[in-house]
């Protein structure tokens, strides 16, 4: 669980497919080891209420590249990677909705959520969004809802976990929570899950 990939996507809309910008952190052995941060063309009209929550407007994303040609740009860099978000339910999705918009075909990845760990493993929290679990965790997050500092503090908080939690592989994060990873590959998407304990 030391070397997986953080990312994290801000849209235009309330579309899944409408990402507007791109965070990704790389980790290897446990160490941030590059980063990616791009603004993404989404083709769609942005509303008000996600300008409000990213400041990203549609003036910012003027000749930026679209989806395709970033997924393009960086799959070799993800291909069978571990990747990593804090709300896989979005995030996850995103990615799969715009494979889709585009007819491209996925590397391989597998999935976990950090939202979905914490909330298993850190007990007595009133809230596991990303903000509040930084400060539980002496993470500084300066930025939030950018999608660089947002990926960025994934990758600490999922560091964090897999530390203070002995979680080495997936076999001891199942022990642990009864998460399985996610999957997607071409033809088929999956996300992250818990499952429930045999009776």
């Amino acid at each position: 669980m030391k070397d997986f990939v953080a990312f994290d996507f801000e849209t235009a809309n309330r579309a899944r497919h409408s990402i507007c910008s791109v965070g990704m952190v790389f980790v290897e052995n446990g160490e941030i080891v590059d980063s990616i941060y791009q603004l993404i063309d989404p083709e769609e009209k942005f509303d008000n209420f996600n300008i409000r929550i990213h400041g990203i407007q549609p003036q910012d994303v003027k000749g930026a590249m679209t989806f395709d040609a970033f997924y393009h740009s960086i799959k070799g860099k993800i291909d069978n990677k571990l990747m990593i978000a804090h709300n896989l339910s979005f995030d996850g999705y995103a990615l799969r909705d715009n494979l889709a918009r585009y007819e491209m075909k996925p590397v391989y990845n597998q999935f976990l959520c950090t939202y979905q760990m914490s909330r298993k493993m850190v007990k007595g929290l009133p809230a596991y969004q990303l903000s509040p679990l930084c400060t539980y965790f002496g993470i500084q997050l300066d930025n939030h809802h950018h999608a660089a500092d947002d990926a960025k503090a994934c990758a600490q908080v999922m560091l964090k976990l897999a530390e203070e939690y002995k979680i080495t592989d997936f076999d001891s994060l199942y022990n642990k929570t009864r998460i399985k990873p996610g999957e997607i590959s071409e033809g088929i998407y999956r996300s992250s899950l818990v499952s429930k304990p045999a009776k």
